[in-house]
This record gives structure tokens, sequence and C-alpha cells, in this order.
């Protein structure tokens, strides 16, 4: 086995009400409008995350039966926690959030933090944390937490910390592998 990835638990304790989003000029944030946005949700995601270590390319209509089967039979889903940042007609990035993490009641979780490629680098990832951190503040929420891939070439490491998180020294994970046998590697590298 080889090590290949680290991955962290970052978390942040909101003790003060977190700074006010600041968005790119021509951004408007809401939440997520259940059997209207799922398509272009879907899309989105699969655009952002194209570029991740790991991602495997998959026909978009398998894609967006994933993510209706997760939204339709999760017990915490909240489209209330799902925000979406758009520009006109076009869906530039999301924080799509969950109540609670999955072993702490207390904690708040961003599941998932993505732009699409043609926003990034104008602030729009700390403005939707930072949007995010106030809905957990605003319903008592004082502690978030998410899970990143501490080699994110999206610099994803650098801007949780940069809203002021950091990792939890209880919760890191590693992966490893192991070549079985060769074949076509699938995976975005």
């Amino acid at each position: 086995m080889q090590l290949v990835r680290y991955w962290l638990r970052m978390v942040i304790d909101l003790d003060n009400p977190p700074p006010v989003p600041r968005y790119p000029e021509g951004i408007k944030i809401r939440t997520l409008v259940v059997d209207q946005d799922e398509w272009e949700l879907t899309n989105a995601m699969v655009e952002a995350f194209g570029d991740h270590w790991g991602f495997v390319e998959r026909p978009m209509e398998d894609e967006h039966e994933r993510w209706m089967h997760f939204i339709k039979n999760n017990k915490d889903f909240d489209p209330t926690l799902y925000f979406l940042a758009w520009e006109g007609d076009e869906l530039a990035g999301a924080s799509l959030c969950w109540p609670q993490s999955h072993d702490d009641p207390e904690m708040g979780w961003v599941d998932e933090l993505a732009v699409r490629r043609h926003w990034r680098e104008r602030g729009l990832g700390l403005s939707l944390l930072h949007h995010s951190f106030g809905e957990f503040y605003r319903r008592k929420k004082l502690r978030v937490g998410l899970g990143v891939d501490a080699q994110s070439l999206t610099g994803a490491l650098r801007l949780y910390e940069r809203a002021g998180m950091h990792s939890d020294p209880e919760r890191q994970y590693v992966s490893y592998e192991t070549e079985l046998r060769s074949g076509v590697e699938l995976r975005t590298q």
C-alpha cells in the first residue's frame, strides 16, 4: 500500500457573528428551489469538481439521478441550507449544507462548496462560506465543519484557513492504494 492523499476535517467555532459576505458584482444568492434547480445544480457541481483528484466522469443523466436520489432520500436534506450563487441565469457556485454533521448534532456541516471555473479567483468561495457560517450562526449552530482534500489543486485548504477554520486533529484521514492489476486510469490525477 502506498499513501496517496490526506483528508482533513476543518472546523470553526463561531464565537462572534461571521463576516458579512462580499459577493462579486452581479452575483445573487438564493436557496435551492426544489423541482426547478436540480439540473443546473448537477451541471455546476460536475464542472466544479471535475478537476478534483479522483473524479471520474460519468454520463450527466447518471449524475443527475444520483443527486436526485440523495436529495429525495436523505432525511436531513433542507433546501434552505442549499445556497446557490447565480450570475443572471447561470449558476456560478454553491454551498450545500446540512443542519448537522453525521457524528455531532450540534455542529453545522458544509457538505459541498463549489465554484465553477469561470468564477474562481473572485472571492465567491469565501463569500459563500461566510454566508453559510452566517446562517448557521442565526440557527445557533456555533460550530461548523467540513471535509477537505489537503492537496486540493483548487486551493480549498488555503480558502478554509483564510475563513478562520482550522484542522481538527482528531479527524484526519489518509488514503492508501495499491495496484491490483494494470489498466487505464480513469480518475482525475
